[in-house]
Order: C-alpha cells, then sequence, then structure tokens
C-alpha cells in the first residue's frame, strides 16, 4: 500500500507597495512611504521648509520686539539726528555744557515723544490708518509696518493740525524714509505750503 504524503508549501511574499509619489511606480518595502529617488526629493524640501520657517519665526520675533520699541517711544516721529543727540550725551557725560539751540532741540524731540504716545494721537492715527485702508498713498503698497505721517511736518503744525485728518495720511517705509530726507533738503517756509499733491508728485519721480 503506498504512502501519500503532502507537504504544504508556503511562500512567504515581501509586503511591498508603490512609491508615494504620485506617477512614480517603483516598487519598495511597506515600511518605507517613497523610493529612494523621491525620498531625497522630499527630504531636501523638508530641509528647505524648515530652515525657511526658522528664519520666518526670528524675523517675526525681532520684528515684534522693534515693533514694540517702537510704539513705546517715538512711533511716526520725525526724524532725530541720531549723531547729535548721541554727541549731546557724551558731552553731558564728560560735564560739559550743552548750547542753549541743542537744550532747545532736546526739549522739542521731548515733546514730540509725549505726543506721539498721547491717547488722542493713537485714536486719530488708527482712523487714518482705517481710512486709508492700510494702503501708502503715493505707491499704494500696503506692507507689515505702516506709517501715519504729518504733510506738514509734527514741528511746523500748529496744535489743530497736528490732529487734522487733512494733514495725515498713510506711507509705506520707502515712502517714509524718503519724505523725510527730502523734508531735510527743503526749507520750512517751502514744507508749510506743500500739500499733499506735491509731496505725492516729488515722491513718485
Amino acid at each position: 500500500m503506498a504512502l501519500l504524503i503532502y507537504t504544504k508549501v508556503v511562500v512567504i511574499m515581501p509586503l511591498v507597495h508603490r512609491c508615494g509619489e504620485p506617477g512614480c511606480r517603483e516598487m519598495i518595502p511597506l515600511k518605507y512611504r517613497y523610493c529612494t529617488k523621491h525620498y531625497n526629493a522630499h527630504y531636501q524640501a523638508y530641509l528647505h521648509r524648515h530652515s525657511t520657517g526658522v528664519a520666518a519665526r526670528a524675523y517675526e520675533y525681532h520684528r515684534r520686539r522693534q515693533t514694540k520699541h517702537y510704539d513705546t517711544t517715538k512711533r511716526f516721529a520725525e526724524p532725530v539726528d541720531a549723531q547729535d543727540t548721541a554727541a549731546d550725551e557724551l558731552a553731558k557725560s564728560f560735564g560739559l555744557k550743552v548750547s542753549a539751540k541743542d537744550s532747545g532741540k532736546e526739549l522739542a524731540q521731548s515733546s514730540r515723544a509725549k505726543f506721539y504716545r498721547s491717547k488722542q494721537w493713537l485714536a486719530v492715527r488708527s482712523a487714518i490708518y482705517s481710512r486709508d485702508i492700510g494702503c501708502c498713498q503715493v505707491c499704494g503698497r500696503s506692507e507689515q509696518r505702516m506709517y501715519v505721517d504729518h504733510i506738514v511736518p509734527l514741528r511746523l503744525c500748529s496744535n489743530k493740525e497736528r490732529v487734522a485728518s487733512s494733514n495725515l495720511w498713510t506711507l509705506c517705509g520707502k515712502c517714509h524714509n524718503k519724505k523725510s530726507r527730502q523734508e531735510a533738503k527743503t526749507s520750512d517756509k517751502k514744507l508749510q505750503r506743500m500739500s499733499r499733491l506735491d509731496w505725492q508728485r516729488v515722491l513718485k519721480n
């Protein structure tokens, strides 16, 4: 009598699947998502996103710190000659006298700083910014940091003109800096006569 023996053969197939990259038909082990080619590409993209994110967070952190300092000091104030101020402080530290003209300049700077911290100015500034929809009235830009600027410089304004909506407009940093440089080269008499349209023509050139 013949004895029949049945042997069951089990073939273990490797667990594989296709690469997760759309269009790629490469078969890879189940524990991996991408083939070697596309893994490297995605890894480089990840590194780029990560480094960009770190840089963006660092920029935002420093921007917020600078904005906080700006808000609590002389935001939107007229430019100050930093070299002259530093020289005055150095002279005082050595016990030297500062001229009456220089003392008057410091007093004016202190007065401007106080004005730009006042509740009245903060309310007016917010209203002007909303009126201009947060856009530069010269070039049309809208940036994270905008300036509500006096068309006739603050130092030449009467108390009424300081908060008059007709004497205020919103500028981007580039146009504000350009206007400040132009003001430094222009006589007070001419500055008092320059209108919004005059400044738009000057700053667009």
